[in-house]
């Protein structure tokens, strides 16, 4: 029994030791986070995306007829669904949704001026952190933010779209999905 006693803490010792080896896995994971193609030109999965107008039905059901009326069009016109996306990454990226004018922005969260095709003027700034971009637009009383997440495949990434206002009382989100162009 008493050698039982002396064996068992040896044993506990080398199983915690054997736990704590996914260290390294850690190491792995930030090494393959750096190494992320934002590059290339990406095409809508309609399929796995919401539609934006559904969307924007839904988080204004309970609004009376005339909010309603007023926050979809605000909405609609700040909130748009694209079937081509193309990003260009350097030390800036240019971001092109659809049809829309190119946003250029430094990737370091300095911000710039954006003039949307419609004339809109906006401040753009880009942030990136591993797999994630986010790209915030702030125009006259409302910020729309854009997070593009990479997936891990590298060919399929999914952005969520964020649009908030003082006025508005909860944000209104929603996702597309793009995967690369071959």
């Amino acid at each position: 029994m008493r050698a039982l006693l002396l064996v068992l803490p040896c044993l506990l010792t080398g199983l915690a030791a054997a736990q704590k080896t996914p260290a390294p896995q850690k190491a792995v994971a930030t090494a393959k986070e750096a190494k992320v193609e934002w590059d290339g030109e990406w095409t809508l999965k309609a399929s796995q995306s919401d539609n934006v107008d559904e969307q924007i039905d839904a988080h204004l059901k309970d609004l009376n007829f005339a909010l309603k009326l007023y926050w979809k069009k605000k909405l609609q016109s700040a909130c748009r669904s694209f079937s081509k996306l193309d990003i260009l990454a350097g030390d800036s990226f240019t971001v092109t949704q659809g049809k829309e004018r190119p946003i250029d922005t430094p990737g370091d969260g300095t911000e710039g001026e954006w003039k949307r095709s419609d004339g809109e003027v906006f401040k753009a700034s880009l942030t990136r952190a591993g797999a994630t971009l986010t790209q915030t637009l702030t125009g006259d009383g409302f910020v729309l933010k854009y997070v593009y997440s990479m997936r891990k495949d590298g060919d399929s990434l999914a952005l969520q779209a964020t649009y908030t206002h003082p006025k508005l009382d909860n944000p209104f989100t929603y996702k597309l999905v793009f995967k690369r162009n071959d």
